[in-house]
């Protein structure tokens, strides 16, 4: 029990501390702002005082004395003169919690992204070794629902705040008028506040369950939707929906029990401060003779802080059950920023040839290349051939510097290429993989993807090149359509077409053809590869094929068996 206490404690710490470090001086405005909403309205309480004294009493208090010495003699005097000083004090209060809402708005909304920003800057971030074992469901479940679920809890902790200020004014304003009564209801209340804090790790694990199930059911749509024509094919889509909803019941389940334990903290509140306000009443009129004025405005301040207190115990359920939202986003950005690539001011390296001397990478498991020595001059046009899994993607990657050799080195220009050199070398690299990747937006904004200062002469030119300009004209929008979610409304070949289009436009230094052309047919990636050939100036080219009349327009072939570099 004391160390998920202590866990709690830790994570509650954590995301105030991360809310707080955003904040910076605007929370400190905004708590300045909390705080005189919270006097201002403690004040419009106090007022209540005099005015039920005037209206009970005919005006005998203190006030109604001073009131008489400025010339306010009569009471119907005198409660107009309270009653103008609390509009204009309601008047103030209403003006300073909108500043204040705005205040407080802005800085939820602001952290929320500052959040989502964090998380895609450590995924971008992160080695491409991180990158390739992700699952991509867990991301985008996490800056999806998790963050949203964040905002919810950012939401909360921000109105336990505002409340707590309101419920430290009331219980000051509450022990000035009657000490006794006020200092046993602020004692309960303190045991209600320990109470709470010695059940919410409970609370804390059901949220830690939601996650988890929030991810399982992104995993599984994520899953049948990609295998989808397999799925449909072979009549096995009620594995998916069985399993989805097998998710969906664990996640009600949860959800439930949520609400449960909210309704029964409902339940225990309203029942306690009834009893309270009743003790209040029995106890101030008939032991302490409270005078009618005080009574009243006690009961009616006990009555103000009920409300802000169950809202209050409602925000800390809420905030600890969503609080595993930030502890997964946290880990996520953690996780990535332990392996992370520096990236400090790109550096293109110097031209020349790429060398990979004794350059080693394997893979958990083995597989992967071993003391590769290679030598690839510039302008060159190698193929790359060998049987799946023989290497071929690692000696890529190690060569467009996604990988990092375990032993020896790959240098470009005489240059390592690791610190500022990597990610120089990588805005100099294009790379076109046989899916065609393709997003659901238009041709052009496909096209000028990394290239959005392209002119249209040059993407004619690039279009050209890749043999896709009779494909755009046919279409009735032209550079304008929508290719669908992943090029789906084309075919095969065009997404691969227009894919080397977008390569072409960056003019790299290195081009990357990764079975690129192989849904294209033999006489038009014939027709494809001459002109690639025939480019002056001409990038360094790896092509990456199994089809040998593809490898024939090589200069050279290198190939690779089970992790050996030959050629």
């Amino acid at each position: 029990m004391i160390s998920r206490i202590g866990e709690l404690r830790r994570a509650v710490g954590g995301m105030t501390g991360a809310f707080a470090r955003y904040a910076g001086w605007r929370g400190v405005r905004a708590g300045l702002l909390v705080a005189a909403g919270a006097v201002l309205d403690g004040a419009g309480l106090l007022l209540l005082v005099p005015i039920i004294g005037v209206v009970v009493e005919g005006g005998s208090g203190r006030i109604s004395t001073a009131l008489r010495e400025v010339g306010l003699t009569t009471p119907v005097q005198q409660l107009a003169a309270l009653i103008l000083a609390f509009v204009l004090l309601s008047a103030l209060r209403a003006v300073t919690l909108y500043t204040r809402d705005m205040a407080i708005g802005r800085l939820q909304t602001g952290f929320i992204e500052s959040e989502r920003n964090r998380a895609m800057q450590a995924l971008a971030r992160a080695s491409w070794s991180q990158v390739v074992g992700l699952r991509h469901a867990r991301v985008t479940n996490l800056i999806t629902t998790e963050i949203q679920r964040l905002s919810s809890a950012s939401y909360f902790m921000v109105q336990g705040v505002v409340l707590g200020a309101m419920l430290v004014i009331q219980a000051g304003i509450a022990f000035a008028l009657a000490p006794g009564l006020a200092a046993v209801a602020i004692v309960l209340l303190g045991i209600g506040g320990l109470v709470f804090l010695a059940t919410q790790d409970r609370t804390r694990e059901i949220g830690s369950r939601l996650v988890g199930a929030g991810q399982a059911m992104m995993a599984n749509a994520a899953g049948f939707l990609s295998g989808l024509k397999t799925a449909a094919a072979q009549n096995a889509q009620a594995s998916f929906v069985a399993e989805f909803e097998t998710i969906q019941r664990e996640i009600r389940g949860n959800q439930l029990e949520f609400q449960r334990r909210q309704a029964r903290g409902r339940l225990i509140f309203a029942i306690v401060s009834s009893l309270l306000g009743a003790g209040v009443v029995l106890v101030g009129f008939g032991w302490m003779q409270v005078s009618p004025a005080i009574l009243i405005t006690l009961v009616l301040v006990f009555g103000r802080m009920s409300g802000p207190a169950m809202q209050l115990y409602q925000a800390g359920q809420q905030f600890v059950f969503a609080l595993p939202s930030f502890e997964a986003v946290r880990a996520m950005e953690a996780e990535f920023r332990r392996g992370a690539d520096p990236h400090g001011n790109p550096v293109e390296p110097p031209a020349g040839p790429i060398l990979l001397a004794a350059a080693t990478y394997r893979h958990p498991g083995g597989r992967g290349v071993g003391d590769a020595t290679l030598a690839l001059d510039p302008g060159s046009f190698v193929g790359v051939a060998g049987p799946s899994g023989a290497g071929k993607t690692t000696l890529i990657d190690l060569i467009v510097g996604l990988l990092t050799p375990q032993s020896g080195e790959v240098r470009v220009g005489g240059v390592a290429l690791e610190g500022d050199y990597r990610p120089g070398w990588g805005t100099r690299i294009a790379y076109v993989s046989q899916e065609g990747f393709l997003f659901h937006d238009s041709i052009r904004r496909n096209l000028t993807w990394a290239t959005p200062q392209a002119s249209d002469a040059e993407i004619a030119a690039a279009l050209d090149l890749a043999g896709a300009t009779e494909i755009v004209a046919r279409l009735e929008q032209g550079l304008e359509t929508v290719v669908g979610e992943r090029g789906t409304l084309m075919s095969g070949g065009e997404r691969q077409r227009i894919g080397l289009a977008r390569a072409l436009l960056r003019k790299p230094r290195l081009l990357v053809l990764d079975e690129a052309a192989n849904a294209i047919d033999a006489p038009a990636e014939a027709a494809l590869l001459t002109r690639l050939k025939a480019l002056d100036p001409r990038p360094t080219i790896l092509m990456i094929s199994h089809r040998e009349e593809s490898l024939a327009w090589c200069d050279r072939v290198i190939r690779v068996e089970d992790g050996k570099v030959l050629g």
